[in-house]
């Protein structure tokens, strides 16, 4: 449900990063039967790649609190997210992995960083596109 949350978010500003110079990109850690299925649920007009051995989250330093789940945060999280129109589906990969935000320059250096600390906790979309 968060990780929609955000997609959905953030895709509705693709064309303010594309005005940026800029291209949204999604990675997940489900499968590709899982992505595609995003893909055409939210319509989503993005490259979606999946990374379900968490690779890229590892090296990014992305948390993966188990019982991060019982913080009181993701309650309020959830109420926002729901109230939002977000809702839960099917898990897709791993249901504890925390993901985030980057903005990478054309160089590679990493211009932005956001690193959920719990589910549920996304940048502001103001703070990523004033990234760019």
């Amino acid at each position: 449900m968060f990780c929609r949350e955000q997609a959905v978010q953030l895709h509705r500003e693709r064309d303010a990063i594309r005005r940026k110079g800029a291209e949204l990109v999604f990675v997940g850690n489900g499968n590709r039967r899982f992505a595609r299925g995003f893909v055409e649920q939210f319509a989503i007009e993005a490259p979606v790649y999946v990374d379900p051995e968490l690779v890229a989250y590892r090296a990014l330093e992305f948390s993966r609190p188990v019982l991060g789940l019982l913080n009181p945060k993701v309650w309020v999280a959830g109420a926002r997210a729901l109230g939002g129109g977000a809702r839960q589906g099917t898990v897709q990969g791993d249901a504890f992995q925390l993901g985030g935000v980057l903005v990478v320059r054309k160089d590679g250096t990493v211009a932005y960083r956001f690193a959920s600390a719990t589910a549920g906790d996304h940048p502001p979309v103001d703070e990523v596109l004033a990234a760019l």
